[in-house]
């Protein structure tokens, strides 16, 4: 399978070149377009229990989507929920831990699968599962905003806001932990829980936070739905 990530950074999108017979497994609303010799089938990766798991744990979708050719060079597009980046990581018989919403895709050679980070997590509201893809071949993660890669030599750390991660090697060292020294700290830096990663491996990182974006517009939303309801009352009472 040939690929292409065309309109990037902002608003990225995946080209696929699928000869007759070959599959892309991709997120449920993840197809923008395709050649019509092309098939869709939506069903559950690995099971129901896996599926369930995907879903409750790591906020994914319940069914994976395959789009398969039966012809040579069928173009498939594919694009994120968010707007930002798309990346490829090479799986070789390795594997790759993938934040929960950054999965976008991956060839049928590489299964996925929730994986748990610990307790920690749950306190920094980015949830305490991720994705675990591992296998042989091609995985697309998404982001909001712009991607970049970092490479750990052995032994040297580096510390990532929970909810800037997209993805990292999955035989790294990490740690939950919290930035600050104390509660106050905390609160005046607008920061809560970090991961502190230990090389050697690969982190890739997102320069847009969704969870403290929904935040910013948290104000706009409240103040539209209280008009909302001024404006309800109004219609009610005559005012």
């Amino acid at each position: 399978m040939n690929h292409e990530i065309i309109l990037r950074p902002s608003y990225s999108a995946l080209k696929c070149m699928l000869n007759t017979g070959e599959s892309i497994r991709a997120e449920t609303g993840a197809m923008l377009a395709m050649d019509k010799s092309c098939e869709i089938e939506g069903k559950m990766q690995g099971g129901a229990w896996k599926a369930i798991k995907r879903t409750v744990l790591t906020s994914e979708t319940f069914f994976i989507t395959t789009i398969t050719s039966k012809k040579d060079n069928s173009e498939v597009y594919l694009a994120p929920r968010a707007t930002g980046d798309i990346e490829m990581l090479d799986l070789n018989n390795d594997s790759y831990i993938i934040q929960g919403g950054s999965y976008l895709a991956s060839e049928p050679t590489v299964t996925t699968d929730s994986h748990f980070t610990g307790w920690k997590g749950f306190l920094s509201g980015e949830g305490i599962f991720m994705i675990r893809a591992e296998g042989k071949g091609k995985v697309f993660t998404s982001s909001f905003g712009g991607i970049w890669k970092k490479e750990l030599s052995a032994g040297e750390e580096f510390v990532v806001d929970n909810g800037h991660i997209v993805a990292f090697s999955g035989n790294m060292k990490y740690d939950i932990q919290k930035v600050g020294s104390g509660v106050v700290q905390m609160v005046t830096s607008g920061e809560g829980l970090a991961v502190t990663f230990t090389g050697p491996g690969t982190i890739y990182m997102q320069t847009r936070n969704l969870r403290t974006f929904a935040e910013a517009l948290n104000p706009f939303v409240r103040e539209r739905t209280r008009g909302q309801g001024r404006g309800l009352l109004g219609n009610i009472f005559g005012s």
